[in-house]
């Protein structure tokens, strides 16, 4: 037998494993489980990162779950020591490449078959300029896995991990978060059109109050598993007035809890809830959603991550087959039923509008530093001439070594990357018109009909 075609009867032998042991589940379950996690795997920044990792891989070997999605597995060794020690469980995985420097750090493992994946790069994903928070740099975007689960229902996750805050008030990571989530919702609307259960996790560093999550609640007609569970009477209810035990259990804070090691210098109140799973409610309910990953990697003393995971149980409705088949229908009944309020779309277009003058000023100084990078490259090389030999002349060309590639980076970053931003914002924008244009006119319809029905049956002229 040839070298080569080892690695090709261990891995049939592996999914003729996983299809046995699928064998000797009921055929007609129609619960699954799914955990998902952002593991903080940034190399040579994340603290204990090896360690770290190598305990969620084998906390995910021991977990009830049928489906994982990992975020921030940046390094190629993390994902294949994962991989080795679930194997034997999940014989389905996806490492999703995508990415300038240390690919997308998005990853899917599933006990159940995978029959396809895509990886969709968001089109706006922070500046390449802001290097030292890497958000462009690591190509996220939307992780997608058809997965078809034992009853034949053909499961399509959607995996991401949007652009980070860095703080509140800055307008630019709000914008781009909000075109990443406009973007998804899009194609969500399409899997649920295809005849797929939808399901999205991941973190998508926003709140729940906040309009990326409308997007995906309103606009792309999905629920939110932690509400399906436990209602929206929390939704009003402070941070700061629960102990941090209780935010986690009232509340699902997934991220800068007191609990978490690598967040314990947070003041009580920024706890909060970034880390999602969201399910077509048209065909999948939630039974269980826990906060996972609380507890403390053994002999570090350390948390398995800088977030916590949550784990979920979904199970899929009894009518949900003879609804795959009319997935267009579904979505617009979910349209209907949870509108995307026109004030959510003047939101949106205000907050593009207040970045492009951000966008416009970093495209104006970066290619007014290229012309003026120019003019002094020449003058230094002119003045060369005047500049006695030994280290005046050594500083001189040093200096114009600076500041050519300094102008041509800049150059390269007014050109390509912020032309290509404005048209991004720009297209953004059009989409948005155009569909609240519709939805105006759905609405004027809506109003003009009723009217209609009002006059007819009262006999009352309504104005």
């Amino acid at each position: 037998m040839t070298g080569s075609s080892m690695p090709l009867l261990s891995i049939t032998r592996e999914r003729l494993s996983a299809e046995i042991s699928l064998d000797s589940v009921e055929r007609n379950s129609n619960r699954f489980k799914l955990l998902t996690l952002n593991c903080w795997g940034l190399k040579y920044v994340s603290k204990f990162r090896q360690q770290r990792m190598h305990y969620i891989a084998r906390q995910i070997a021991l977990a009830d779950a049928d489906i994982v999605a990992l975020q921030e597995c940046w390094v190629a060794a993390d994902y294949d020591y994962i991989r080795k020690h679930t194997r034997n469980k999940f014989a389905y995985a996806k490492y999703f490449y995508s990415g300038i420097l240390a690919g997308s750090g998005l990853v899917v493992l599933s006990k159940f078959p995978i029959e396809s994946v895509s990886m969709i790069p968001y089109v706006i994903n922070g500046r390449p300029s802001a290097f030292f928070r890497g958000d462009w740099y690591v190509g996220k975007g939307i992780a997608s896995a058809v997965i078809r689960h034992p009853s034949g229902v053909p499961i399509e996750i959607f995996n991401t991990h949007m652009h980070a805050p860095y703080g509140p008030g800055d307008a630019s990571y709000v914008c781009h978060r909000t075109s990443q989530a406009w973007q998804l919702a899009r194609q969500i609307r399409a899997a649920v059109e295809r005849g797929h259960l939808v399901v999205a996790v991941g973190d998508f560093n926003s709140k729940p109050e906040s309009v990326t999550y409308s997007l995906l609640t309103e606009r792309a007609g999905l629920h939110d598993s932690w509400t399906t569970v436990h209602g929206t009477s929390s939704a009003h209810i402070r941070p700061e007035t629960l102990s941090p035990n209780d935010q986690i259990i009232s509340l699902g804070v997934t991220c800068d809890s007191l609990l978490n090691t690598w967040r314990s210098d947070r003041d009580i109140s920024e706890a909060k809830r970034l880390d999602y799973c969201f399910h077509a409610p048209h065909l999948s309910t939630v039974t269980d959603i826990q906060v996972t990953f609380i507890e403390r990697v053994p002999d570090l003393n350390v948390s398995p991550s800088d977030h916590f995971g949550v784990a979920v149980t979904l199970e899929i409705l009894p009518h949900s087959p003879s609804r795959l088949n009319s997935g267009h229908e579904q979505v617009e009944q979910a349209s209907r039923r949870h509108k995307f309020s026109v004030s959510n779309y003047t939101s949106i277009l205000n907050t593009i509008r207040e970045y492009r003058p951000t966008a416009n000023a970093q495209q104006y100084w970066r290619l007014l530093h290229f012309w003026i990078s120019i003019i002094i490259v020449i003058a230094l090389h002119v003045g060369i001439f005047w500049v006695k030999q030994g280290w005046p002349a050594f500083l001189v060309l040093l200096g114009g070594t600076i500041i050519a590639v300094s102008g041509v980076i800049d150059g390269m970053l007014g050109f390509l990357f912020a032309r290509n931003e404005l048209r991004a914002l720009l297209e953004f924008e059009e989409e948005v018109t155009w569909e609240l244009r519709r939805v105006t006119e759905r609405l004027e319809d809506e109003f003009v009909h009723g009217s209609e029905v009002d006059e007819f049956e009262h006999g009352v002229k309504v104005t």
